[in-house]
């Protein structure tokens, strides 16, 4: 009995000591288990096929390299390294973040993420002090092969950390608002989307436009909560679908550059086999989308990306837009707008819907201003039939709608009343109202023609008719200088004839500014300007002021000049400032 205890006992000590190896193991797992969320089995990756170019260059570093280590995140390795010696590092997130990974000791590095792609290229540079750091603005989930080679002997500190270096900037917690407007191309299936500038460094600002198609109007779209996981839901997509096409690789790669090395376009078409999509435009503020499903409702969801903050990326606004039909824009009552005649592929639609009052009113009043002395054409539609259809429109005018209801609806298009006029024809100002009166804009007579009563040598005497306006106003009269070109160059009815901005222009001459004559209605008015030049051509406007709001201005005149003054004037005055 007793030559049978010594195996007996041998094979008791085995068993304490694998017991105390797997109490070890266990120990080192239960140490990690707050970063249990950043490990990943490796069943839920399929490694690409050998023959794909990138995962070659993989096997190339993996063959030179024996030496693997773990690597976890927020918990850094200490390692002595010989001269040019090798070591691998093998990192498995499990969430789609920023990824900060810090050197001690200066050393070469490749990193390769899912065995296939190099990220080296797509890290955001890193200059001066923090050349010992490496940053992914977006490290998706997957593995992450670290190659290093020590460039001399040394101690090495690494240390992966999934954060953004400045994820502490003091701009993300301020409040940031930024509006999105989008315009429907449902003929052309194209969505043109255009957002505000970032308020935060908008000079430093590139943004990325994320578009999810979702099932129904009803139904609301999902915000991503990053950007990062914006880009691993694309990437996925990106795979799932290579995977059903012929390749050697499964897109890895290729879905980074459809991200980050894609050149932003004013347009982009998208697939409409995929429900995300990823648009990066740059420093540009608007983007046209093409391929859009009639019917269907999509979530837009912009980032924005700075340039010089590494690429740390934060949201900016979200909204959804349902593609059904065009929405024409909206006009407001009183509201001297900037208007739009022609747009990307088509006519702009304007609507304005009559206002419910006490009385209800029986009539509409449009005024027109054309804008770089364009001539257009205007026609005015309630339920798809025309209601009216004006031509000729190269200066201020009125357009009267009799027999209005309120809540009827009217829709407004605009032309060049020609082909030769569509290159100025661009923009209009425009302001509706239902009442007698425009509220903060003055009164113009009938007549609006500013008349050239006299030319003397170096002066000139104009009249026009008087504003029937009851209202205190003024008047104003502001010459230009006018080189030896076309007039209607220069004739542009939609500029700031305020007295501050009309001073800072490059070819002003002359500004007077009084008030209107007590009991003059509908009578001439005059002004005479002094201190012209004999020889020179000016263009005079006259403009008509409230106490508050926009100054109207009359129909331009030019006058020229005589080049061969016979009898100068006997009294010269100074001009007015």
């Amino acid at each position: 009995m007793r030559r049978q205890s010594g195996p007996v006992v041998g094979q008791v000590l085995a068993l304490v000591l694998l017991f105390l190896q797997d109490f070890v193991q266990l120990s080192a797992e239960i140490a990690h288990t707050p970063l249990a969320s950043n490990r990943i089995s490796q069943d839920s990756y399929v490694p690409p096929p050998s023959s794909c170019p990138q995962r070659l260059a993989y096997e190339k570093m993996l063959g030179s390299i024996e030496d693997v280590e773990d690597l976890y995140v927020d918990v850094p390795i200490h390692i002595a390294l010989e001269q040019r010696q090798k070591k691998r590092f093998v990192l498995q997130l499990n969430n789609s973040t920023p990824l900060t990974i810090l050197f001690s000791m200066p050393v070469a590095r490749q990193l390769f993420y899912n065995q296939t792609a190099n990220l080296l290229r797509l890290a955001a540079p890193a200059k001066g002090p923090t050349m010992g750091r490496l940053v992914l603005p977006c490290a998706l989930r997957g593995q992450y092969d670290l190659f290093v080679q020590a460039r001399q002997a040394g101690a090495l500190k690494l240390e992966a950390q999934a954060r953004h270096p400045h994820q502490s900037w003091p701009l993300l917690n301020h409040t940031h608002r930024i509006a999105i407007r989008t315009q429907n191309r449902v003929r052309k299936r194209q969505l043109i989307v255009k957002w505000e500038r970032s308020k935060f460094d908008y000079h430093a600002m590139h943004y990325c436009l994320v578009v999810q198609r979702v099932n129904s109007a009803t139904t609301s779209g999902q915000d991503f909560d990053s950007f990062c996981e914006a880009v691993y839901a694309y990437t996925r997509q990106q795979q799932a679908h290579s995977r059903g096409t012929a390749g050697p690789c499964p897109g890895a790669s290729s879905s980074w550059d459809l991200v980050w090395s894609r050149a932003p376009k004013r347009a982009r078409h998208l697939n409409p086999q995929h429900r995300l999509h990823i648009v990066c435009t740059g420093a540009r503020t608007q983007q046209q989308l093409r391929g859009l499903q009639p019917n269907s409702s999509y979530r837009l969801q912009l980032f924005g990306v700075h340039q010089r903050l590494q690429n740390l990326t934060l949201g900016l606004a979200s909204v959804q837009v349902h593609f059904n039909r065009t929405h024409p824009t909206e006009l407001r009552q009183h509201a001297l707008a900037l208007l739009k005649i022609g747009g990307l592929h088509g006519v702009q639609v304007y609507s304005y819907k009559v206002p419910a009052t006490t009385p209800p009113p029986s009539f509409m009043r449009y005024l027109l201003l054309p804008c770089a002395g364009s001539e257009i054409r205007v026609k005015l539609l309630r339920q798809h039939r025309q209601v009216a259809n004006v031509g000729n429109i190269y200066s201020p005018t009125y357009i009267k709608l009799e027999g209005v209801q309120p809540g009827e609806r009217y829709l407004m298009r605009f032309q060049p009343s020609n082909e030769d006029e569509a290159l100025r024809a661009q923009k209009v100002r425009l302001a509706i109202s239902t009442d007698r009166l425009f509220r903060d804009l003055p009164e113009l007579p009938d007549n609006i023609t500013v008349f050239n009563v006299r030319t003397r040598c170096t002066s000139a005497t104009i009249a026009w008719h008087g504003s029937p306006d009851e209202r205190a106003l003024s008047y104003c009269v502001i010459v230009f200088s006018l080189p030896q070109r076309s007039v209607a160059e220069f004739t542009n009815y939609c500029m700031d004839f305020g007295a501050v901005r009309v001073t800072q222009h490059k070819s002003f001459k002359y500004i007077r500014c009084r008030e209107k004559l007590p009991s003059n209605v509908d009578k001439l008015e005059t002004e005479t300007i002094l201190s012209l030049t004999p020889g020179d051509s000016y263009l005079i406007y006259v403009t008509a002021n409230l106490s508050i709001g926009k100054p109207l201005p009359y129909q331009t005149l030019t006058v020229h000049m005589g080049s061969q003054c016979l009898e100068l004037d006997s009294q010269e005055q100074s001009e007015y400032e």
